[in-house]
């Protein structure tokens, strides 16, 4: 029997859960996290989260072999890198060199990974360089990960940075090479956007509020609690997500997208962006969805060209899948 893989998920405000055998993402769930598990994209307690993780996982019956985790952004850094033609062991010695500009500790406290996406050949038809996703994480995160795992009962096989899971999603359902992708992930407290060259993972930007501040504005209009506008926004009661002051933080967004596409279309001249995907708690919110379409002047769609499995929800489950496929 096929082994079922566990893709986890853990967000700013919700856990994320697919599983996903060879044939396919067989089934997502999401869980709102209890209040404060996690605070600036870093779980406060690892031990609570694995205890609800352990919890998640009996309640809505996900059975499976083994797990993967994304690492956030904020503790893992991914780098797309070129480097002349070696061996796996000068890529080790390498390879913390490539993060000198972005890790704070001691090089031999992190751990590092890549994955060959490319080999470049020179005039003469012979490799020359490589084209590498490389990745670092620290020592003692990994550990805490495991132990969080270990005590959910689960064994946690890989954790990977959330570019190498959008990756595999595309690798995984996208047959055309040269199609390119804008992945949208409406977080609760950020949004970042992923742009793929085809297959080929080329940049990531942060935009440093999420729907957090959809909530804000429909609290500040309605003079009603944050807490409470979340619910209003997610239920859309009374059309909030339509209000002005939801509207002006819309076009605020759909600018800042722009500009990213903008930079990206600039560096890749001869590739073509037709449409960009959101996934994220926002997904669903019809008012930005136009926006963003009158603004950019591309499609917006969901994520069902990724994911159409039955039961599983492409806006949510989205970068879990990429996990479990790794």
């Amino acid at each position: 029997m096929a082994k079922k893989i566990a893709g986890f998920d853990i967000g700013g405000h919700a856990l994320h859960i697919a599983v996903s055998t060879k044939k396919g993402v067989k089934k997502a769930v999401a869980e709102i996290l209890p209040d404060g598990s996690v605070r600036d994209g870093r779980i406060v307690s690892y031990d609570a989260l694995g205890d609800f993780i352990k919890q998640t996982c009996k309640k809505r019956k996900v059975r499976f072999d083994e797990a993967a985790v994304i690492l956030p952004a904020g503790l893992c850094f991914c780098r797309r890198i070129k480097t002349p033609v070696m061996s796996h062991e000068q890529l080790t010695v390498n390879l913390p060199y490539e993060f000198r500009d972005f890790i704070t500790a001691e090089k031999d406290a992190y751990f590092y990974d890549y994955a060959v996406l490319n080999v470049i050949n020179n005039d003469e038809g012979e490799p020359a360089e490589l084209d590498i996703m490389a990745a670092a994480a620290l020592k003692s995160t990994l550990a805490s990960y495991r132990g969080m795992f270990r005590r959910a009962g689960i064994k946690l096989r890989t954790a990977i940075p959330i570019e190498m899971a959008y990756t595999n999603v595309i690798r995984k359902f996208c047959a055309d090479e040269n199609h390119c992708h804008c992945i949208v992930d409406l977080g609760h407290t950020a949004i970042r956007l992923y742009m793929y060259n085809g297959l080929m993972f080329e940049s990531s930007h942060l935009i440093e509020y999420g729907c957090s501040a959809f909530d804000d504005a429909i609290a500040e209009a309605l003079h009603i609690d944050p807490f409470i506008a979340s619910s209003y926004r997610e239920a859309n009661h009374d059309d909030c997500q339509s209000l002005p002051e939801c509207m002006s933080v819309y076009q605020s967004l759909a600018a800042e997208i722009q500009r990213v596409i903008y930079f990206f279309r600039y560096n890749n001249p001869d590739s073509e962006l037709q449409h960009i995907h959101l996934v994220g708690g926002g997904a669903k919110i019809l008012p930005l969805r136009e926006t963003l379409e009158q603004t950019l002047s591309v499609s917006v769609l969901d994520a069902s060209e990724f994911l159409s499995t039955e039961g599983v929800d492409a806006e949510l489950g989205l970068a879990a899948a990429g996990a479990a496929l790794q």
